[in-house]
């Protein structure tokens, strides 16, 4: 963990965050209370004064469509030129509860053969021994996810008859139960049983739906255009003027800022006269936590058969941002790639914890950080979300994206 620099002051400049929240039943606003809460309490820490407004701004949908943007500034007393806004992409409703236990548990399989055999292969030998190298890595699972399959393969064994004594007990007190209770006992049988862990993996698993005959599918490109829209619009605010914009992706939410910048790549390949009018050169920073990028980069290698070469090739072009090119297929067709824009100039930084089965090392990607978070936490939900109340993980973000040169 990098040190906070000495005689420190207010970050200089104008910087925008544009936080992507993550799997689970999220509201609207909280990612941006737990971010500008947690920055506040940082640099109130080290001695700076700082004021928090709350803003508004008239956004569009990428469908036309207007609506207004809360967001939140943090800055010095009595200066005008240094800010931090904080702005959120809420995207909750599209993906809760709409998928079952048993589809959970293929996408675990899928994904868990899809890491085993990628971590088998000869010439990733080294990547599975670095690892591995410490004691903190060692254990029954050599791979952290087979703990989460075999979690989830033990639930939906005892899933059945848990709901149905639930429902039982629920149906036998009914005339005495109030509140929350007085609803379809059914339904309520399932909310009081699944782990908030089984709802967090399942949103992960809608979103590596990519079959154009899906309904999954058609949510997850709304997702994605309406978060370039805004993400576009931030950028070029006439009013904000800022020197830098970054996003940041939580879980779910680090998938969904990758393909948006992705998504951003192959639009400025398309039209490169007009690709500096898109708010590239703000773009500064990508901060992904609690992130399963590598993991569903296993589940979308597996989706392409052998022999289909050209299918595997178009694939590896569209979703091509920052992959390493060891990880291509070499075939001795295809081989240019008309996705042309690398955004050089964006710094990506991608924290995980080891009692977190959600995220890990993204060794899919190249030049990017790695950095592991080792605040004390349980395994589970708790280590999944240990990064939005950890000083340590605002520091880090402080001192890689915002105690840096501007030039």
């Amino acid at each position: 963990m990098t040190e906070t620099p000495m005689n420190v002051r207010f970050p200089q400049g104008r910087t925008a965050f544009l936080l992507i929240h993550g799997i689970g039943e999220q509201n609207p606003y909280e990612t941006v209370d737990y971010f500008a809460q947690n920055f506040l309490k940082y640099f109130q820490g080290q001695n700076l004064p700082t004021e928090l407004e709350h803003l508004i701004a008239r956004r569009k949908l990428a469908n036309g469509g207007a609506w207004t943007e809360s967001f939140v500034r943090l800055s010095p007393p009595h200066n005008e030129q240094d800010l931090i806004d904080v702005h959120e992409y809420y995207w909750a409703p599209d993906t809760e509860n709409k998928t079952t236990v048993p589809e959970i548990l293929q996408w675990a399989e899928q994904t868990l053969d899809g890491t085993i055999k990628f971590y088998n292969r000869k010439e990733n030998k080294d990547l599975l021994d670095k690892l591995l190298d410490n004691q903190h890595r060692q254990g029954v699972f050599k791979f952290r996810l087979r703990s989460l399959t075999l979690f989830l393969r033990l639930f939906n064994f005892l899933y059945p008859g848990l709901r149905l004594a639930i429902l039982l007990v629920l149906l036998l007190t009914g005339p005495m139960l109030k509140g929350r209770f007085l609803q379809s006992a059914w339904k309520l049988s399932k909310q009081l049983i699944t782990p908030p862990l089984v709802n967090f993996v399942g949103d992960v698993s809608i979103y590596t739906k990519t079959n154009p005959k899906s309904p999954y599918q058609r949510i997850r490109q709304q997702v994605i255009t309406d978060c370039l829209a805004l993400l576009q619009q931030i950028s070029q605010d006439p009013h904000a003027r800022y020197d830098q914009v970054i996003i940041a992706g939580h879980s779910l939410g680090s998938c969904i800022a990758y393909d948006t910048l992705n998504l951003l790549c192959i639009e400025a390949s398309l039209d490169k006269e007009s690709s500096a009018n898109m708010g590239i050169d703000k773009l500064k920073g990508l901060i992904t936590f609690g992130s399963p990028l590598d993991k569903i980069a296993f589940f979308f290698r597996e989706t392409a058969e052998e022999q289909q070469y050209i299918r595997q090739r178009i694939l590896e072009h569209l979703n091509s941002f920052r992959v390493k090119p060891e990880f291509t297929r070499k075939i001795s067709y295809l081989s240019k790639n008309p996705v042309t824009c690398k955004l050089e100039q964006l710094k990506w930084v991608n924290y995980f914890h080891l009692k977190d089965p959600i995220s890990g090392n993204l060794d899919y990607y190249e030049n990017l950080e790695n950095e592991e978070m080792t605040d004390k936490t349980k395994w589970g939900t708790d280590g999944h979300l240990i990064y939005w109340t950890s000083m340590k993980f605002y520091e880090s973000i402080t001192n890689h994206f915002l105690y840096v040169s501007k030039k």
